[in-house]
């Protein structure tokens, strides 16, 4: 099957990987078919879906392989599947021509709420509900429409939650949940990956940013630090430059309302906050979305292993497009990732994380 990764860890659930496999083919040629540049949507929308669209074989191979651990055992024609930060809709796409009876999807930029709107209903394939949100805003939502979602699902959004642990927490929550899978390329345990990652928060974290077509209007687009210095220097003129560099060194992976909270506790009684253990990870100051956090995944595992989730870690695979010796590659070492057992983490793309509530 060409969505499907082979070989993989997937669930026993033949008949759903064929329809998973055959819903993929569809919105291939769907998206392929698109005029992106005909529809009423933001640049950074079209920049976002043109990336994918670029490499749309692997795309969809992962998202093909979120949704059959999302999806596996359930009776789809009754089943309620919960798109979490999901962009640009292609994984609600994906679930709405599996079948699956309700998509929500949810995101908390509201541009990307209103784009993957307006391109699933230029496919005919829209979700049934958009929610514009965080986890708290998605319960709210969920609870007020007596929604029970059988699954929550995302594919490269956990490395951008601000407060990742609170939301793993928070998960529980949603209503009706009995199957969470997440998944996240920032794969701490992969040397390349690791390497990439903190190359570029080096470069958000000091080097200011220019404007270029595509780019998110939400982000901030100067030095992570200097921003830091720019909200301790505003919030009081009390502080000397070397003390506004110490806190803006010590807040680093903070928003501003936690910044100014550490600027009242340096002011009342000297005391800096802790810096993160990571040498490189950090945010938006303004929006709290991480630039590529690398995170524990055992960390989260055990957060929701504690609420009642079967919960494990499984790693990624490599998709198969571009050219013939990029798909021998990608065979290869994922037939290496299948047999590695414990060690696969340190050569996969991404990791899954996957709770079932027992």
């Amino acid at each position: 099957m060409k969505f499907i990764y082979n070989p993989a860890q997937l669930p026993d659930d033949f008949n759903l990987l064929q329809d998973i496999n055959s819903a993929a083919h569809t919105l291939f040629r769907k998206l392929k078919n698109l005029d992106i540049d005909t529809l009423n949507i933001s640049d950074y929308t079209k920049k976002y879906v043109g990336n994918h669209v670029r490499a749309l074989e692997r795309t969809l191979q992962n998202y093909s392989y979120v949704l059959a651990w999302s999806l596996a055992y359930m009776n789809l024609k009754e089943c309620t599947f919960l798109d979490y930060g999901g962009g640009s809709g292609i994984l609600s796409l994906l679930a709405r021509l599996c079948g699956v009876r309700t998509v929500v999807y949810s995101d908390i930029y509201d541009v990307s709420c209103r784009d993957a709107k307006v391109i699933g209903e230029s496919m005919h394939n829209q979700a049934d509900y958009y929610v514009h949100g965080d986890i708290d805003d998605v319960i709210t939502f969920l609870r007020g429409h007596s929604l029970l979602c059988d699954a929550i699902a995302s594919y490269d959004v956990i490395e951008h939650i601000y407060d990742i642990e609170g939301f793993f927490t928070r998960i529980p929550d949603v209503p009706g949940v009995s199957t969470v899978v997440m998944s996240s390329g920032a794969n701490k345990y992969h040397p390349l990956i690791r390497r990439h990652i903190m190359k570029r928060q080096r470069e958000v974290e000091y080097t200011d940013r220019k404007k270029v077509w595509g780019h998110k209007e939400r982000d901030c687009m100067k030095a992570y630090y200097n921003v830091r210095k720019e909200i301790i220097s505003g919030y009081t003129g009390k502080l000397t430059e070397k003390e506004v560099e110490q806190l803006a060194r010590a807040t680093r992976g903070m928003m501003e309302p936690d910044i100014n909270q550490c600027i009242t506790a340096y002011l009342e009684i000297g005391k800096l906050p802790e810096e993160l253990d990571h040498p490189t990870n950090t945010c938006d100051p303004y929006t709290g979305n991480w630039a590529e956090h690398l995170m524990d995944p055992y960390t989260l595992r055990d957060i929701l292993s504690q609420k009642g989730f079967d919960t494990k870690v499984l790693p990624g695979y490599y998709g198969y497009y571009g050219s013939s010796v990029k798909r021998i590659t990608g065979k290869i070492l994922n037939v290496g990732i299948y047999v590695l057992g414990k060690y696969s983490m340190r050569a996969a793309p991404f990791f899954t994380i996957y709770g079932r509530r027992q």
